[in-house]
């Protein structure tokens, strides 16, 4: 799904108030990983992931292995990816207008 700019800020704002949950390292991004960041993001719906310069896998990689569990990468810095998985379960769920 595409987010316009204003959702996009907005998802950011809010991802960059929180540390980074997660980091990739040497292992890759192995299924206890990607596991336990869809469990932080169905918990948060926003999250940051921080991929190490000793990660085997190539940063896009990652980002298609997300994208095909449903986790929008709203932005990327660098080798920080800023993660956004909407549940529509949630009491205090963000609001994309």
């Amino acid at each position: 799904m595409d987010y316009t700019g204003k959702q996009k800020a907005k998802l950011r704002a809010l991802a960059n108030e929180r540390p980074i949950m997660f980091q990739i390292g040497m292992a890759g991004l192995t299924e206890t990983v990607l596991n336990n960041i869809i469990d932080n993001l169905t918990k948060h719906e926003v999250g940051r992931v921080s991929v190490l310069k000793s990660c085997p896998e190539d940063i896009n990689d990652i980002i298609i292995k997300l994208g095909e569990n449903r986790i929008y990468v709203v932005y990327r810095i660098g080798r920080v990816l800023l993660l956004y998985k909407a549940n529509y379960n949630l009491k205090n769920r963000i609001v994309l207008k």
